[in-house]
């Protein structure tokens, strides 16, 4: 259950993981999307500057009047939609502002249907001073706020790319730990595991009642050995049980099973296998071991344990013999 529960959770977060994406691009599209509308604006106030220069020039331009209006109109909304902004560097606020640029324009159209042209240049250079700074001012709230957005773009970047990294290490980490959970062998000695010999051994004991075929087993412990250790250092055991298993490994058939049921605890199934025979081996392998220069220091101690099959007692309680038997 615990398997299960553990797979759908990684599945759900990958799924969120997915997810998540579409709202990125979102937020993507709907940034640069401000970026672009807000540039627009800045082109459009600076236009209209120039246009009011325009006017102060050439004194009839009906199409250039047009177009201011036209002009305004389209700043409007923007104005409207960034008043409250707190990127605003002026003296007053952005409406207060373009209000006053809509006044002078106002009057300017005033004196354009009177025909009089001193009143005009001079409320058209009026207009354009308060048009261009008003366009000063859009053009650095709107650096300001792009500045805003790619900042924050880049931080959520950042983010996405350290939690996809995160989410790499802990389905890298779940599944290193299903393998290892669901492994058969052990990775230091290159024997089986005691999750796979508890379950050979349950097989080969109802094999062997039901043939009423012999089975032995043969434990060895290391003394002196494992995580508490304190003469031998995790790099030196690393190496140690590399060597044990591959001796092991070329002293049992193929149909053995030599596995490592514990730190320092070494058991081998061997089927149709009579204690006599079991005991030969045991000899072979004793002679072997300490015969072996492991180059430890100190040298290993190791204890053996030989045990044959009662056909009326449990796997379990053929493994407790024959553990009492090593001690």
């Amino acid at each position: 259950m615990q398997k299960e529960w553990s797979s759908f959770r990684i599945t759900l977060i990958l799924y969120l993981v997915i997810l998540i994406l579409p709202f990125s691009f979102y937020f993507v599209y709907t940034s640069f999307q401000t970026m672009r509308n807000d540039t627009r604006i800045v082109h459009q106030s600076s236009w209209t500057a120039g246009a009011m220069v325009h006017l102060a020039l050439m004194q009839n331009d009906q199409e250039t009047v047009a177009h201011i209006d036209k002009s305004l109109q389209k700043l409007s909304p923007w104005v409207s939609k960034n008043n409250d902004s707190n990127l605003y560097i002026g003296s007053q606020t952005l409406s207060e502002d373009f209000s006053q640029i809509e006044a002078c324009w106002a009057t300017y159209k005033e004196n354009y249907l009177k025909h009089d042209n001193t009143d005009k240049t001079q409320q058209s250079l009026q207009c354009y001073e308060l048009t261009d700074t008003f366009a000063t001012v859009i053009e650095k709230m709107v650096y300001l706020k792009q500045n805003k957005i790619i900042n924050v773009f880049y931080m959520s970047l950042a983010l996405a790319m350290i939690f996809a990294l995160l989410m790499i290490y802990l389905v890298r980490a779940y599944i290193h730990q299903q393998m290892k959970k669901h492994a058969i062998h052990d990775h230091e000695t290159k024997l089986f595991n005691k999750t796979y010999f508890c379950a050979e051994l349950k097989t080969s004991c109802a094999r062997a009642v039901r043939n009423n075929a012999p089975l032995s087993l043969l434990s060895i412990s290391i003394d002196d050995f494992g995580k508490e250790s304190k003469h031998y250092s995790q790099k030196m055991q690393a190496y140690l049980l590399k060597s044990f298993g591959g001796l092991i490994t070329s002293l049992i058939r193929e149909s053995d099973v030599a596995c490592r049921y514990d730190d320092n605890h070494f058991s081998i199934l061997l089927p149709d296998t009579s204690e006599e025979n079991a005991l030969i081996l045991e000899k072979r392998v004793h002679e072997t071991l300490e015969k072996h220069d492991f180059g430890a220091i100190p040298e290993l101690n190791f204890k053996f344990a030989t045990a044959h099959l009662h056909y009326k007692e449990t796997p379990e309680a053929f493994m407790g013999r024959i553990e009492t038997l090593l001690k």
